[in-house]
């Protein structure tokens, strides 16, 4: 029995050899080439397919693919025909070139924090610099008003004991005691001792200064130190350096490549003033163990110094001076005070 003609037959038998296939035109019929293009009967229907599982994921059939159909077969024969021609492994170079860029990338890394860390450490130094500069212009403004004072009352005062005889005695013995402890400004004749650090030698071509090396050249607190008491042993009466006034409580000392002067830095060449008399200062300076070691400084380190004759100097009063009493145990009270 013939189907609807919306039905589809089933597949015809293959024709025999020496004809030509059937073409389907239409469902339910076909035209045999060996049949003169008559129409047959429909064709019977196709047997149901089997219904299909569910679809399968893109991702797992790319997992599947990975998991069996493995790379390796094709970089072995990639590596074989590398060595066959010589040629290097494309893997050990390729392996070459990782390892030279990362250490590149390191090296580069490193010393852009290296600059870093420099740049850094020359803002905080130079800023250091300009604070120390600013406070100690600030402290030089603040002493000189101090010392503009101190004259001020020192007129005040001799004007005041000029009115009685007991009064200018009084004002004489003030005069020589401040002169002697250090308070008072001195005037009159003496030398100028300058002192200075040896030149510094130019480097030879390639040469690196080293880091943190003491220089033997640099005029050191001990020096210092040693040109004080040697003129004050040669006779002086008030001794200053670069115009700080020195009394019995002045230290002398270092901090780092610095020298502070009653707990001021003071930058070389240091000019130590001593008021005296002037031929006798600098024969007795130049001749005592003072002057013989300057001199040994001067020929082994080349430090420079120059001693000079001066016909009038004037020497501040020594700032930020405590004015100190003592007296014998037993006696006077508890013996002492400030």
């Amino acid at each position: 029995m013939g189907r609807g003609r919306g039905a589809r037959g089933p597949l015809s038998p293959s024709p025999p050899r020496g004809t030509m296939a059937a073409v389907v035109r239409s469902a339910g019929t076909v035209d045999d080439a060996g049949g003169g293009g008559g129409r047959g009967p429909a064709a019977p229907p196709a047997p149901a397919s089997p219904p299909r599982g569910p679809r399968r994921d893109a991702s797992m059939s790319l997992l599947q693919t990975l998991m069996t159909d493995t790379l390796d077969d094709g970089y072995a024969a990639a590596t074989a025909r590398a060595r066959a021609a010589g040629r290097p492994a494309g893997g050990v170079r390729g392996s070459a070139v990782l390892v030279v860029g990362l250490l590149a990338v390191g090296l580069l890394l490193a010393t852009a924090a290296v600059r870093q860390r420099d740049r850094e450490r020359v803002g905080t130094g130079t800023a250091l610099s300009a604070e120390v500069q600013e406070r100690t212009a600030a402290n030089d403004r603040l002493a000189g008003a101090v010392a503009d004072l101190r004259q001020e009352l020192a007129e005040t005062r001799g004007r005041a004991l000029a009115l009685s005889g007991a009064g200018t005695v009084a004002a004489e013995r003030l005069e020589g005691l401040e002169a002697v402890t250090g308070v008072g400004p001195v005037t009159g004749p003496g030398v100028v001792l300058t002192v200075d650090d040896a030149e510094a030698p130019e480097p030879e071509v390639g040469e690196e200064p080293v880091v943190g090396a003491s220089d033997p050249g640099r005029v050191r607190d001990g020096d210092l130190q040693d040109v004080v008491n040697g003129l004050w042993r040669a006779g002086a009466e008030a001794v200053s350096i670069d115009g700080q006034r020195l009394t019995s409580l002045t230290a002398i000392r270092s901090a780092g490549e610095a020298v502070l002067v009653a707990y001021r830095p003071l930058t070389p060449p240091y000019e130590v003033a001593a008021v005296g008399d002037p031929a006798a200062l600098e024969q007795r300076f130049l001749d005592s163990e003072a002057g013989l070691v300057l001199q040994a400084l001067e020929d082994n380190y080349g430090i420079r110094s120059d001693l000079r004759r001066e016909e009038e100097l004037r020497l501040p009063g020594a700032s930020g001076t405590t004015l100190r009493v003592a007296a014998a145990a037993g006696r006077g009270g508890d013996g002492g005070g400030s």
